[in-house]
């Protein structure tokens, strides 16, 4: 099916709604607008850039670029919109949404409705477990988000919206002007800006028609359905029967890849000698199968026993990456630190630690994260010992402060593995 008549779904119920979902407490742009001053008058600005969205005047404002580090060194662009320009974002990915969730591939799970992080490395533990897995494909985009080309994406939203007017403001909003950091306004003609709403649900149109679709096609008819995929946005992990079939999967997507302007990031696109029977002749020769990282967390090679048979079995088990690991107690002795006389430091720390127990804290990495929340106590004690020359607090009484704050205690929020079909056949031989 294809969409020619999109523009009247925008109506000043769906503007109202989409503000009232922003979230008050996000940077703002180079206007100066916060959510709670633009709502003040709602009801003449909502009316008023419908207005300018239906005449066709609308004309999105210059997005404030901000540098994010990552762990490699390296830093992320991140767009701060206007609020105005956010609700016009939010808007239309709520029609896109419906448009192109019904045609996207159960390989895709990043940003989609119903979908997370966790539903990604559930598929992928059982595509590893399982006895066809040879090879891993461990790929990484070189600055996937930055090197969209804009006449393929638009081509690619032309083949589900047929309307014109609506097509049109979606480009002005992708194309929209950025701030640099020299301080200049600059034309945007590559790419999707990264912090955008609009962002994650484009990329994942375009990386469904270059890669998904492509894939299911290929896998198909060059490996007969032996290799697998699981995508999150654009990071994603292919397996395949053996090394050969990985490395040529790897030759082809590149140049899938580049037929739409988007490159392999060499230095960290990794095929891999994966799988149980790797595994086990590895460790026969006294060496381990060569890990990898995806969603942060380290995948490696175990032994597991059957707890009704006795026997030993392998399977793959998941950490947290080391160096997001070290990256973020780093992050919370800085923060720490410089807050120690914030009177609400404590329950700024309850909140980061449950967010990190909320998404880390599955089995097989346990060790790993009641390591975390000792280390986060040990420098919370530490910091708020040094706010005067004289000792505030013994260990057992910081202990007592905690609980009494109800600090979160390390617990098992996710049963990844023992969830998957994998597991089960190997708990019933």
């Amino acid at each position: 099916m294809v969409f020619s008549n999109l523009g009247h779904i925008i109506d000043e119920l769906l503007l109202r709604e989409c503000f009232n979902s922003l979230d008050g407490s996000k940077a703002v742009g180079i206007d100066g607008v916060t959510k709670a001053s633009y709502g003040k008058d709602l009801n003449e600005n909502l009316p008023s850039l419908l207005t300018k969205i239906r005449k066709g005047t609308y004309i999105p404002k210059p997005s404030r670029v901000v540098e994010i580090p990552k762990l490699d060194g390296t830093t992320r662009p991140l767009a701060i919109a206007c609020m105005e320009d956010k609700i016009v974002q939010e808007a239309c990915k709520r029609i896109l949404e419906r448009i192109f969730e019904p045609i996207f591939l159960p390989v895709s799970f990043g940003f989609r409705p119903g979908s997370n992080q966790h539903k990604a490395l559930v598929a992928l533990n059982g595509h590893l477990n399982s006895p066809n897995n040879g090879a891993v494909l461990d790929v990484d985009l070189r600055k996937a988000f930055d090197t969209i080309p804009h006449n393929h994406l638009e081509e690619m939203l032309g083949r589900k919206i047929a309307d014109k007017r609506f097509l049109y403001l979606l480009m002005k909003l992708i194309k929209a002007e950025v701030i640099g950091k020299s301080g200049k306004v600059e034309k945007n003609v590559c790419g999707v800006p990264q912090g955008s709403i609009l962002s994650p649900l484009l990329c994942n149109v375009f990386l469904h028609y270059v890669v998904d679709t492509w894939f299911e096609e290929v896998n198909e008819k060059m490996f007969l359905k032996r290799c697998t995929l699981v995508r999150f946005a654009d990071d994603k992990v292919l397996t395949a029967p053996n090394l050969v079939a990985a490395i040529q999967l790897q030759e082809l997507l590149r140049n899938r890849l580049e037929l739409f302007g988007m490159q392999l990031h060499e230095g960290k696109t990794r095929v891999l000698l994966n799988g149980r029977a790797a595994a086990k002749a590895s460790a026969l020769g006294g060496a381990k199968v060569e890990g990898f990282t995806f969603l942060g967390f380290l995948h490696v090679w175990g032994v597991s026993r059957n707890r009704k048979t006795g026997k030993m079995f392998w399977r793959i088990k998941l950490r947290t990456c080391p160096k997001r690991f070290r990256a973020k107690l780093s992050a919370i002795t800085e923060n720490i630190k410089k807050q120690r006389h914030n009177k609400q430091l404590v329950e700024k720390m309850k909140a980061v630690v449950r967010g990190y127990l909320n998404y880390f804290a599955i089995n097989d990495n346990m060790k790993r994260v009641n390591m975390f929340v000792f280390t986060v106590r040990k420098i919370l004690y530490k910091w708020l010992n040094r706010r005067s020359q004289k000792r505030s607090m013994n260990w057992e009484e910081f202990n007592q402060m905690l609980i009494k704050a109800n600090f979160p205690k390390p617990k098992l929020q996710h049963n990844l593995f023992f969830t998957t079909s994998a597991f089960e056949k190997e708990r019933c031989r």
